[in-house]
């Protein structure tokens, strides 16, 4: 402990002997990755537009949660297409944005393909996030924010030349708020939860609004109603217009 460090200051992240044991559980998995999709575009849902018709890989895409469950299932689909190996890293306390696998793993991210990373700074979480997305045997990576102010233009550009070196699919998932930072992120995406159609007993498959306020080469769309149906991994657009879910400010738009 330093001389100016209190006996309650969390302990700085042991980098080295992290990224190595990151390294060797990686290891032991990429034969599941990226040699099998190449550089395909990550699908989303049939019918919502989208540029080369899914969300890019080697990119930085951002989500801002309305609802942290609705939009941490999000990722969690999208982070199963990535076909491979992926990362959820987080910081703080249990609360907010942090992984629960069982549900995971409903929206189809197997626990095999998952690595889970708590870091209690949030500079260690950050680098873990620019490890992850260098590292060519990740195909895709989430870093969560509990705060939305927490990642200026810079730390997103750094991500986002991460992403481009390693080619995997970025995600950063923060809470949805007014006047956010600019980002580097290639698209920004808003998700919040919608009734779901069934009697009210937890088993029915749930449906999210998905509003996309800004895509790199594309135009902003939405929102959307979609259906996630977990017995056959497909998310389902809905045709009958959605109405909007505010956001926990009471505001729309960026």
């Amino acid at each position: 402990m330093t001389p100016n460090q209190s006996p309650l200051d969390p302990a700085p992240l042991d980098q080295a002997t992290v990224l190595a044991a990151l390294r060797a559980r990686v290891a032991r998995l990429e034969g599941l990755g990226r040699a099998r999709h190449g550089m395909d575009p990550v699908p989303v849902a049939a019918g919502i537009p989208l540029p080369g018709g899914g969300l890019a890989r080697a990119a930085m895409h951002e989500v801002a949660a309305i609802s942290p469950g609705a939009a941490a299932a999000f990722c969690a689909v999208l982070l199963a297409r990535s076909g491979g190996t992926v990362l959820w890293i987080a910081s703080g306390g249990p609360e907010g944005l942090q992984a629960w696998p069982p549900g995971l793993a409903r929206c189809g991210l197997s626990p095999a393909n998952l690595v889970l990373v708590r870091a209690e700074r949030w500079a260690d979480a950050l680098w873990a996030m620019e490890e992850a997305l260098r590292c060519p045997a990740v195909t895709g990576a989430l870093l969560a924010a509990e705060d939305a102010a927490r990642l200026d233009l810079t730390a997103t550009r750094r991500l986002q030349l991460a992403a481009e070196t390693g080619g995997a699919l970025g995600l950063l998932l923060r809470p949805d708020g007014p006047n956010p930072d600019p980002s580097a992120a290639a698209s920004h995406w808003r998700v919040g939860p919608l009734p779901s159609g069934g009697g009210g007993h937890g088993l029915e498959d749930p449906r999210w609004q998905l509003e996309l306020l800004r895509a790199r080469g594309g135009r902003p769309g939405g929102p959307w109603a979609v259906t996630w149906r977990a017995a056959s991994g497909t998310l389902d657009l809905e045709e009958a217009e959605v109405p909007v879910v505010e956001t926990r400010r009471g505001q729309r738009g960026r």
